[in-house]
This record gives C-alpha cells, structure tokens and sequence, in this order.
C-alpha cells in the first residue's frame, strides 16, 4: 500500500437520518487531514442496506457493509462458532486497510468495537452511555445545540483541531447525500410511469416510532388543503410496510400518488431531490430535502428539534411542551400530544408561499 496515502475509516452504521446528518463529514475529515500533506482513502462501514446511499459520496472511496442481519441470524440460532468466524473474518478485511485512524461518529459500543478490532492505533470518536471511549484513544462529549448535525459539527471541528492544533482553516460542514446518475435515471423513469411529469411536492408521513408519526387525520386534511389551493401532483414516500397507509392517502383527493413500497430508498433520495416542496415528520427524508435546499416543513414531536439549518426555507414546527424530548420513553399513554397539537392549518401555512 503506498505509504503516501493515509488509511482512515469512518464509522457511522445506521439509519438513514443519521447518516444523512453526518455525511458532511467525509468532505471534513479528508480537508483537515489532507493538511499534512498525504493524500486520504477514506472508507465508510456502514450497514448493509445502507451501502448504496453512500456509495456514490464523492468524498468517500470505499464502503464496507456490516453485515448485521446475518450476524443476528446468527445468534439467534445459537451458531456462535459461526457467529466467531463470521467476525474473525470481518477483522481480517478491517485489517488489510491497514487503516491508521478510525472515527465513530456513532457514540454506540459496537461502532467503537468496529474501530478497535480495525487495527487503527489512533481511533477517535464519542463518549457514551455504554462507555464506548474505553475502546477509543481520544473521545469527545456529544453536544446540545439547536444545529442541524450539530454532534457531527461539533466532532468535525475536534477532529480539525486534532490534527492541525488549530481552528484555522476549519473546512464548511454541508451534508452530501449523491444519488447515482443511474439510479436518478431509473428514478425519473418511475415517477413518469406514475404521472409526476411536472413539478410536485412530496410528503414523509412516516418513520421509525409511532411518537414521531404525524395523525392520520392531519395528513388527510393536509392533503385536501393543498388540492383545494393548487393543482401540484403530492408524491406520498415510505417504505414496503407503509404501502397500504399510503394508497389509503391517496383517495382523498385527486393527483395523489403513492410511492410506499414502489421505489427503492436511492430512488427515494432521487425524487427528494426533484420535488418543488417537501414536507415530512422528523425522518431521514426530511433531513434530506434541508440538504437540498428544498422548501421543507418538518414536523416534531418526541425528538429534539434543530432550530437551525443551512437552508432558509426550512420550517421547524414542534409544540415546546413539559415532556419533550420524551425520544423512545413516552409518557403520554399514546396520546402524542405533541404532535397532534401541530394543526394542518399550521403545516399548510408555511407549505403555501411555495406553492402558490
């Protein structure tokens, strides 16, 4: 391996969110590190669905897939024989990068697990909850702040001053989430056959936990407030498991098209990146159309809200309530008040100088 090309992996496994938000941080790394000279290969492990979303990063030039699932299957069917081979052989591909720097940008035991069986002497990354520096050579707290990626910003700053004793020079953070021109090209293709031919807005009504989904009865009434102010085809995105809440949105009104479960989720990135407005419930499209520069109103309720984007025509609604951020721990008896506090007259209210 040429000695004048410096080795460094990048850990941040899931989800989509996540990896939306830290995806500025491959452009980063390799500014900062660059300085001293060596050119950088940087590489991204990641989890195996997730390896074509950052495939075609332009800053990063090689994925490793964690393999998760079956490693699961594994254990679940008590094959730790070859549950230990299974990693023992990952360890070897980690190992023949011969990286020299790992940074987790994950904060999790398994992320910092994955740096330290990669051999790197110098592994950098978050303090957690599960003690996860004690496999770190230099570990940073996670920040509170207002700032989208802020944690990521925050780890790209430490990482700057790391290697170069100094602020100057501290390179933009921008998120980059780039779609292959052959997947923008079967994108394209698809959402002609479905008749979105012309300009559209798009719409995120789902995602991981029910304290994070947008009512029901809010979508459709949403929905029908758009219809009745312009004639825009609203492209309805999820998943496989949403298809069916999807098409039931689609007979509200006229020229509302599903694609839940019809489009990949690189294709979904593609049809984020064509849309006139986007709206969306605290999901990793929503962080996606901010990236774009979309007119983007994103909806929150259990999570923390960043008040802060790089795009101005984002719009931030969430009800300031005692209880928030409640994250995976309500206390609302399934209520969700935070959410079903955010009218769709607000929603629309900030959706329509972009549509009229």
């Amino acid at each position: 391996m040429p000695q004048d090309v410096q080795q460094i992996l990048f850990i941040r496994l899931s989800a989509i969110g996540d990896i939306v938000m830290a995806s500025g941080l491959p452009s980063s790394i390799k500014q900062s590190y660059s300085l001293n000279g060596k050119s950088i290969e940087l590489t991204w492990l990641v989890e195996a669905p997730y390896v074509s979303l950052v495939s075609s990063q332009p800053y990063v030039d090689n994925v490793i897939a964690w393999p998760k699932n079956e490693w699961r299957a594994l254990l679940k069917a008590r094959k730790y024989w070859a549950l230990f081979s299974a990693i023992k052989a990952f360890r070897k591909t980690l190992k023949q990068k011969e990286f020299k720097v790992a940074i987790e940008a994950q904060g999790l035991l398994k992320s910092a697990f994955f740096a330290y069986i990669s051999g790197a002497p110098q592994r950098i990354g978050f303090k957690s909850k599960e003690n996860s520096e004690r496999l770190l050579t230099f570990a940073i707290d996670k920040p509170t702040s207002p700032q989208i990626s802020s944690e990521y910003r925050h780890l790209a700053e430490k990482l700057h001053l790391y290697c170069n004793n100094t602020n100057v020079g501290l390179p933009e953070y921008k998120m980059c989430i780039k779609p292959s021109d052959s997947v923008m090209q079967s994108a394209i293709s698809k959402i002609d056959h479905f008749g979105l031919t012309q300009p559209f807005i798009a719409i995120a009504p789902f995602t991981t936990r029910p304290q994070k989904h947008w009512p029901y009865a809010h979508w459709q009434h949403f929905i029908c407030m758009v219809r009745n102010h312009c004639t825009l085809p609203i492209a309805i995105l999820g998943g496989p498991n949403d298809a069916a809440n999807a098409e039931a949105l689609t007979f509200e009104c006229d020229d509302v098209i599903s694609l839940s479960g019809k489009i990949s989720l690189e294709e979904s990135v593609c049809v984020v990146s064509l849309c006139k407005a986007f709206v969306g419930v605290d999901t990793g499209l929503t962080h996606l159309a901010t990236s774009y520069e979309k007119p983007t109103v994103s909806i929150f309720g259990s999570t923390r809200p960043y008040t802060q984007t790089d795009n101005i025509n984002t719009h931030v609604l969430f009800e300031d309530m005692v209880c928030a951020p409640c994250k995976r721990r309500p206390s609302c008896n399934g209520k969700f008040d935070c959410m079903t506090l955010v009218h769709p007259e607000k929603v629309f209210e900030q959706l329509k100088p972009y549509i009229s």
